[in-house]
């Protein structure tokens, strides 16, 4: 939704006009009469309060902002309502409270219905926008020519008998009260009905006002039921509403607004808070002061000397709520230190990024590397939608990359004492990055050093079974013809036997050498292989099925080797351990590697069990892990229902050319975790 466009217009009238209401409200209530209020009071005081520090709030952001005036409007009309109630005697404004209090429920409507941006949502809502004020005002000018005849008692003293013309205006009010409540109705529905049209901010800001609009409809139907204690929560329901919106996504760049009001309010409060208790224990105490004018001073001077270090405890509060730890950089820092410290390196990077948004209260953090021309971030937390600056990673005079900070709302900027902090932060972010950057190339040299050497082997025993090996058997039968033709002399004879052992002896060493380097059942592919391998499995008891799909025909020999020593060790312990019937082998070549699962329906293995075999070196689990780690890939052991265990093992079939650091999750759930109990 786009803003609508400041205007030059300063509201300090508006506050003065408040301030002056207020005032009499005040001088009414302590010093007027002891008169019935003329008019509703709870529900109309809390909404005059919440609106007006609303309303203002915005109108001070964005000037002439519809939202805003509609607010401020609404709280104008139900203090005018609360300070006539207040004087019930004074007959004009009496006659004030009789009408005033009703506007407020229309007004509010109306900026349910116009929320965020000051506009109707849609062309099938716009005569919502037009009903609701002609409604609102039928009811209010109603209500005004019925008072005319019964200024105090109107809305007080029902049993006294009205005039003609009193009664017809009030039934034309209650007509239009009906129909501004099906308006409030209406106005429900489109909340909901854009709330599940709607993504991303918009709908969450929706989701913060419809609670609020439900209990604000429900209470206005409820009418006299409500108490007036709950009518206190009605009347700051939608106030309530929209601030939450502000506030956790930024609306109207009501930042420092919001500061200074928190700020002046608590301090007010606690200014009042403190005069009061202090007053009341010297007069319980001190009997001597209890003529007024030394308590009075005393209390002054208390609130006086307290009252900057509290402002300084309250503005440190204010600003840990709106952005942060930003004024203990330190603590900052040594937090993400102790995430780095404590993370594994898969999950250094988004445990970074979710720290670095909760720790300055930023909607949007990502790391993002300088390899190549892909900008999709290593790691992020949070939702962009604001205006990002960007802060290099460097390290040893390197840039690695780039440490991308969204602003708290959309035309807002960092200070130049952010900025030196998330820049000393994206140094803390260029190690990781370089960290996982070193421990990713150590594991694709690794991976390349295994597979290079599983096809070293492969064509070492090509070579030896079809080379050398029918090299020797061509010399025995040469050896074997020399001595049939030696017949005379024994002693070549003897020494062409000797030969011919020796050259037996060499043929078998180098038959098992060959053997050891690469199994003999993969020269028929892996398929193959494991259909032969597995057949020696096969018994009364158990039953072996294999089943294969995807091309496995040029897979890479380590690949090969891992996937059928693996099958072939979790057959083996399904035969030795698992007490099953049945065990289905399923090998899948896809797009992105080689997925392997070994499924028995025997008595299953407990999680617990799997990772003390692991910590303990079991030669069986430990080494499915540690081949598919070898190359890239990874293994789970895990229990399945109702009974049995499942292995599943992914190997990747290709290995990247170019090193690169790889893309990690996105860090939103670690926020949760990270509130629950790390730093």
């Amino acid at each position: 939704m786009r803003a609508v466009a400041p205007e030059p217009m300063s509201p300090w009238w508006v506050v003065s006009g408040l301030v002056a209401v207020a005032a009499l409200v005040v001088v009414g209530q302590v010093l007027g009469p002891t008169d019935e209020p003329a008019g509703p009071i709870a529900l109309t005081s809390a909404i005059a309060a919440s609106c007006i520090v609303m309303g203002l709030m915005v109108l001070f952001a964005v000037p002439r902002h519809v939202v805003g005036r509609l607010l401020v409007a609404a709280g104008a009309f139900a203090a005018l309502s609360v300070a006539g109630a207040s004087w019930a005697s004074v007959t004009p404004l009496a006659w004030l409270s009789q009408w005033t209090w009703w506007p407020p429920y229309g007004l509010i409507a109306l900026a349910l219905l116009l929320f965020p941006d000051g506009r109707p949502p849609g062309r099938r809502w716009a005569a919502l926008a037009v009903a609701i004020p002609v409604a609102t005002a039928t009811v209010a000018v109603a209500l005004a020519i019925a008072a005319l005849d019964h200024p105090t008692t109107l809305l007080v003293d029902t049993s006294e008998p009205i005039s003609a013309r009193a009664q017809a205006f009030v039934f034309v009010a209650a007509g239009g009260m009906v129909l501004t409540l099906l308006c409030m109705v209406g106005v429900l529905v489109s909340l909901i009905v854009r709330w599940r049209r709607a993504d991303g901010d918009t709908r969450r800001q929706l989701a913060c006002l419809l609670p609020a609009a439900v209990i604000f409809v429900l209470a206005l139907i409820a009418g006299p039921f409500v108490g007036d204690a709950a009518a206190v929560i009605v009347g700051v329901a939608i106030p309530a509403g929209m601030m939450l919106a502000i506030l956790r996504y930024r609306l109207y760049n009501l930042d420092t607004i919001i500061n200074r009001t928190l700020v002046w309010l608590v301090m007010t409060l606690l200014v009042v808070g403190a005069f009061v208790a202090v007053v009341a224990m010297i007069r319980q105490s001190v009997t001597w002061m209890s003529t007024g004018r030394y308590e009075s001073l005393v209390a002054t001077g208390v609130v006086a000397v307290a009252f900057e270090p509290v402002r300084r405890q309250v503005q440190r509060g204010v600003n840990r709520l709106l952005y942060g730890e930003r004024d203990d950089p330190y603590l900052v820092i040594a937090r993400l230190g102790q995430v780095l410290g404590r993370s594994a390196a898969a999950d250094a990077l988004p445990r970074l990024t979710a720290t670095i948004a909760r720790s300055l209260q930023v909607p949007y953090v990502a790391v993002t590397t300088d390899q190549g021309d892909d900008p999709t971030p290593l790691a992020e937390a949070g939702r962009p939608g604001t205006p990002m600056e960007a802060f290099p990673m460097t390290v040893h005079g390197r840039q690695v990359g780039r440490l991308l900070v969204a602003t708290r709302n959309p035309n807002g900027r960092f200070t130049r004492r952010e900025r030196r902090l998330f820049t000393d932060l994206a140094l803390h972010a260029a190690v990781a990055v370089e960290t996982a950057r070193l421990i990713r190339d150590l594991r694709l040299s690794r991976e390349r050093l295994v597979k290079a050497r599983e096809e070293e082997r492969r064509r070492l025993r090509r070579d030896l079974h079809d080379g050398v090996g029918p090299a020797l058997t061509g010399i025995s039968l040469q050896v074997r013809a020399v001595q049939r033709l030696v017949t005379g002399n024994q002693r070549a004879r003897a020494q062409l036997v000797t030969l011919l052992s020796d050259l037996d002896v060499c043929g078998s060493e180098l038959r098992q050498v060959v053997d050891q380097l690469r199994p003999p059942a993969l020269d028929g592919g892996l398929e193959g292989a494991l259909r032969v391998e597995l057949t020696r499995y096969q018994s009364d008891r158990l039953a072996v099925d294999v089943s294969a799909a995807g091309d496995l025909t040029d897979l890479p020999a380590a690949i090969e080797v891992a996937a059928w020593r693996i099958v072939a060790e979790a057959v083996t312990n399904v035969t030795r351990h698992a007490n099953a019937s049945a065990c289905q082998v399923t090998v899948r070549r896809d797009d992105d590697g080689l997925y392997l699962e070994i499924l028995d329906d025997g008595v299953g293995i407990d999680a617990e069990v799997v990772a003390a075999r692991a910590r303990k070196g079991g030669l069986g689990i430990e080494s499915f892990h540690s081949r598919a780690d070898e190359l890239g890939g990874h293994c789970v052991v895990e229990k399945v229902d109702p009974t049995g265990t499942a292995v599943r093992v992914w190997l990747p079939v290709a290995v990247p050319e170019q090193p690169q650091i790889p893309r990690q999750q996105r860090s939103d759930d670690l926020v949760a975790t990270e509130e629950n109990g790390s730093p």
